[in-house]
């Protein structure tokens, strides 16, 4: 049973039941615990996964993560890969990953690890928060607890192997239980799509010939082969086109291995062996009343620029924070519909990109494999050469360029300078990261403002000593959840001061585009994201900014006739 088993209120016996402990509900899961909030986390499987599945992690995925101390443990296990080595027929280029466009990140490298192994770090971090996964337990159906109000709640009908049926209450009912989800089944959200026609084939294994430390590329008029480095049991993953009517066996990944090298391969030692189908699929929505869905539940892909388990993980870090809020009372109905406003588009985003992109590596059918075959030898070595192309390129694929700037939910004041004008992020950009000292000690800026709650950061100068006092005088709903700090360009002489932050170096006023003479103000969201920024030394406008996002804090919800979190 969960720690967090117990809601407040009388008509929940739950604030969020989390259906699916994969990667993506465990991220949930370490959230809402470092909020506080109640829930429980089922799966119907009796004991954690043991293939590798997913095997890479972003580097943005490593900074979303690091509020609950994992990511150090994830790097520490993983297998980074710093080079991609292309072998096309007349050549193989050789081509660094990552060494480009990351600067403003502690995490500049792509990492090989085990999904099996993810998910037993996140496990045991929950396990650390008294956090158990309820394993054994399936979800059979979702009732209304309202049949008049989607937002009412749900009542979870659940079948578990040691003790029949239980009935669990929630206030919101989070599906993360995969490609096949019942939640999303059972909520009735439309699953809009297409499969792709090939059978895949994929390994963990030993393979001798290829270079360590690298993944590794073979395009061919017949398709593709990638090598992954890995760490753990087994050293590499090989992933190809199964060929129709062979079997999934080390004879055949030797027949692939052979023609896509040409004889420079061998493979051995399988740890396992397995054939998969890919589908290119995203929910209609990603919320219907009190349900939401996130990760593969709600977007599946092909796994072309691993971006599915990282996809997931922020989704579930982007909703977290939300329902924690909507269960106190504290979270707005705009704040809450945040979810499916701001994950949707970058979903479906993820399912175009990737599909094209799939399309393109993996077409035998006549004008489509050109790209493959013959603009891709022609083009690669200069694109790759370009600097600024391929700075663009890893961010993109790091995920540092997903943003929420049309949120609903981010917001500039009026003394902000236009767009056009300003540097650093905007509203719905991620934080830029930077080392930074406080209290004598160097410390990173984006682990000063990973905390439970909304982070204020005030920087230039002017500010009132009494500032810090005046925001939470004005915002008592965020008694806790209210992180107000001071940023100061200068010598690390300077006298310290509680929540007074020092950047000597400027890197941390250069990445967040401020002025050591203008004064500025921006509120961090707790998933790492800028909701507001200012110029000046009014606080007025940013006081509204967070009153708008919790305007209902002081009226305590009631079930039946009000949203979960909103007025009744």
């Amino acid at each position: 049973m969960a720690a967090h088993d117990n809601s407040e209120d009388p008509n929940y016996d739950v604030d969020v039941l989390i259906v699916g402990a994969g990667p993506t509900g465990l991220a949930l899961a370490a959230q809402l615990a470092a909020f506080g909030a109640s829930f429980r986390i089922i799966d119907r499987r009796q004991s954690p996964g043991t293939e590798s599945r997913a095997i890479a992690i972003q580097p943005r995925t490593l900074e979303a993560l690091r509020p609950f101390g994992v990511s150090g443990e994830l790097v520490a296990a993983g297998h980074p890969a710093r080079e991609l080595h292309l072998h096309l027929p007349e050549e193989t280029l050789e081509m660094d990953l990552f060494d480009t466009g990351l600067e403003d990140s502690a995490f500049q490298q792509l990492l090989f690890l085990s999904q099996a192994e993810t998910e037993r770090i996140l496990t045991r971090h929950l396990l650390s928060r008294r956090v158990s996964i309820e394993r054994g337990a399936e979800l059979q159906d979702l009732e209304r607890l309202d049949p008049e109000d989607p937002f009412a709640g749900m009542e979870a009908k659940i079948q578990r192997m040691d003790r029949g049926i239980e009935r669990i209450r929630a206030r919101y009912v989070v599906g993360a239980d995969g490609a096949e989800s019942t939640v999303r089944s059972k909520a009735g959200m439309d699953w809009r799509g297409g499969a792709y026609p090939d059978t895949f084939i994929l390994a963990d294994l030993e393979i001798d010939g290829a270079e360590p430390d690298a993944v590794h590329s073979y395009p061919t008029e017949d398709g593709f082969l990638f090598l992954f480095p890995l760490a753990g049991a087994a050293t590499w993953r090989m992933i190809a086109i199964k060929p129709p009517h062979k079997p999934a066996t080390l004879e055949t990944l030797q027949e692939l291995a052979d023609t896509f090298s040409h004889g420079a391969l061998k493979v051995r030692d399988p740890q396992w062996i397995s054939t998969f189908r890919l589908s290119h699929q995203v929910a209609e929505y990603f919320q219907q009343g009190s349900v939401f869905l996130a990760g593969d539940a709600a977007h599946v892909h092909s796994p072309v620029a691993a971006q599915g388990m990282n996809t997931g993980i922020q989704d579930a870090l982007n909703l977290g924070w939300k329902l924690a809020l909507g269960a106190r009372g504290l979270a707005s109905d705009e704040l809450i519909d945040s979810y499916d406003a701001e994950r949707r588009p970058v979903g479906r985003d993820v399912v175009s990109t990737t599909d094209r992109i799939f399309k393109l590596a993996t077409s035998r059918n006549g004008l489509k494999k050109l790209p493959r075959t013959k603009l891709l030898p022609a083009v690669a070595p200069k694109a790759m050469a370009w600097d600024g192309l391929r700075s663009r390129l890893f961010r993109t694929m790091a995920q540092f360029n997903v943003n929420y700037r049309g949120s609903s939910i981010v917001d500039a004041g009026s003394s902000r300078l236009p767009h056009l004008l300003a540097r650093g992020p905007r509203p719905g950009d991620r934080l830029p990261d930077a080392d930074v000292i406080q209290q004598k000690r160097e410390r990173r800026l984006q682990d000063l403002v990973a905390t439970p709650g909304f982070s204020v950061l005030l920087s230039g100068p002017g500010w009132p000593q009494d500032t810090p006092h005046q925001l939470r005088a004005a915002l008592p709903q965020l008694a806790g959840l209210l992180n107000i700090q001071q940023l100061t360009a200068g010598s690390s002489l300077l006298a310290d001061a509680p929540g007074l932050i020092k950047d000597v170096s400027g890197l941390a006023f250069h990445r967040l585009g401020l002025s050591s003479r203008r004064p500025e103000l921006l509120i961090i969201r707790p998933d790492g994201y800028v909701g507001y920024r200012s110029g000046g030394l009014h606080i007025t406008a940013a006081v509204e900014y967070l009153q708008r996002l919790t305007r209902n804090s002081e009226v305590e919800p009631a079930a039946g006739n009000a949203r979960p979190g909103s007025a009744a």
